[in-house]
């Protein structure tokens, strides 16, 4: 609690300086995000230490909310009227982190940006209920039932899949939300949302890049793991889905010291240096001017041509990309020829000094507001913030602000799937994203591209989102919900 006391006092010290200003759309809830941060190595999924895979990142604005937000939903209607709060109500939302254990220090942050969210989005009628899920899911099913116990009408939290797992039930029991940072699609449904960004978004986002610059043969460098195989599952289908052609899928051992003949099956490296030495026979038998022009514009090669891919996706990060990576260039595999594709693991400007990825496309978070995030989070907390921490920001301001929003119109707050999952979306620190009623999050994302010691934005993210309309199965009615930025409330 004392922590809690000097982290509000220094919150207080710095709010001039680095609140974030509340985003609105149309009749809907937009919420001013917090952030990510650099990774000094790419991770293999978004995830802390094992259990499960985790979500991914987000971002910031730098203005606080005025005390006078504007309506978030839609006026009631006669047909939708809901009971009138007399004097003022507590909305209470727990909040599930692993604050002990191996994966106590993503815990740690996450908690610190969802304080950072309370002191810019919450009145003193919101109260946090926080456990320690010690990243087991047994304790985070006993801590679902102390919260529900206590009135939680809201759950945040908590990290790992299997975690998630666990507290559903309960929760659907109690018929309480949850917003999830897993990004582990298994466990989404019925009233259970993921923030995480899923390798399944990534991928169909460059690769559709990718096809609209023309490139349509893709080869896939996967971990021979149960991650590669939902990898290779989605690039499969959004290759195809695209029209291209999946032409090589080659899966590689993870921590592997050599992985050389991996990489030259993968780059068909002994028949294209086959074709080269015998197409130098020829030549050489051959004697001509011209051979010997040709000859000499053989020089220096090792293969006669490029590889049968004009693309290819990498779904490595760390040690095992930094070993792959050369490899794949020394195998003739050209970045200069081959275009390098990668997923949000390759945020990490470091990565541009490897010459091979240089240039590389990848999909992730917008970095628009990481920055005012980041900085204003080392201020307070005197530590870097890792990208996962904009997930908690955005989920506790969501919370937050609909609970501001239904005591601004004393009426209760309302966490049900139907408000939870309005088509038009929130905007976080990351950008444009909507919970639908499966459970999955739908990001509207950039590509990004590596240059040395950058991350560069090749196209920014779409301006809107199909949204597929709750209607009779087989009408193929589709609507489109606009992205807008809202207007930033001054403070």
């Amino acid at each position: 609690m004392q922590a809690l006391l000097n982290t509000l006092h220094i919150l207080r010290a710095v709010s001039t300086k680095g609140r974030l200003p509340v985003l609105f759309a149309t009749a809907t809830l937009i919420l001013a995000a917090c952030a990510p941060t650099p990774r000094p190595e790419p991770t293999e999924t978004t995830t802390p230490p094992q259990e499960e895979t985790t979500a991914a990142e987000e971002t910031l604005p730098d203005t606080a909310p005025s005390e006078e937000l504007p309506d978030a939903f839609p006026e009631t209607t006669d047909s939708e009227e809901q009971p009138l709060v007399s004097g003022p109500r507590k909305t209470r939302v727990a909040l599930l982190l692993p604050l002990s254990g191996r994966a106590s220090a993503a815990g740690q942050a996450l908690m610190n940006a969802a304080q950072l969210s309370l002191f810019d989005h919450a009145t003193e009628n919101f109260e946090l209920i926080i456990r320690d899920t010690a990243g087991s899911a047994l304790r985070a099913r006993r801590a679902a039932e102390e919260v529900v116990s206590e009135g939680a009408e809201l759950i945040i939290g908590p990290l790992f899949g299997q975690s998630v797992t666990a507290v559903a039930p309960v929760a659907r029991q109690a018929g309480v939300s949850v917003m999830a940072f897993s990004n582990d699609i298994a466990v989404a449904g019925d009233d259970v949302y993921l923030l995480g960004l899923t390798p399944e978004q990534q991928i169909d986002r460059v690769v559709s890049y990718a096809r609209e610059q023309g490139l349509s043969r893709f080869a896939l460098l996967a971990p021979s793991n149960a991650f590669g195989n939902r990898i290779s599952s989605a690039m499969s289908q959004s290759v195809n889905k695209s029209g291209g052609f999946l032409v090589r899928n080659t899966f590689y051992l993870p921590g592997a010291q050599d992985q050389r003949e991996t990489i030259k099956a993968l780059a068909n490296f002994d028949q294209r240096n086959a074709e080269l030495k015998a197409r130098r026979r020829a030549l050489n038998a051959e004697g001509t001017a011209a051979a010997k022009r040709a000859l000499n514009r053989l020089k220096g090669r090792d293969t006669l041509n490029p590889p049968d891919f004009e693309a290819i996706l990498v779904a490595a990060s760390g040690r095992d990309l930094l070993t792959l990576a050369p490899l794949l260039n020394f195998y003739d595999v050209d970045p200069r020829v081959v275009r390098y594709l990668g997923t949000a693991q390759w945020d990490n400007p470091r990565l541009g000094r490897e010459p091979t990825l240089t240039g590389s496309w990848f999909a992730g978070y917008s970095p628009k507001n990481w920055t005012t995030f980041s900085e204003r989070y080392r201020l307070v907390y005197g530590d870097n913030a890792p990208r996962l921490a904009a997930l908690a920001y955005d989920a506790m301001a969501m919370a937050a602000i609909m609970a501001r929003s239904a005591e601004s119109r004393a009426v209760p707050v309302d966490f049900s799937r139907q408000m939870l999952t309005r088509s038009a979306g929130f905007t976080g620190i990351n950008g444009y994203f909507r919970l639908n009623t499966d459970g999955q999050v739908e990001r509207a994302l950039p590509v990004l591209t590596l240059q040395r010691d950058a991350v560069e934005v090749v196209e920014e993210a779409p301006a809107s989102l199909p949204v597929a309309e709750q209607f009779p199965a087989g009408s193929g009615t589709t609507s489109e919900a606009p992205v807008t930025n809202g207007e930033t409330v001054p403070q």
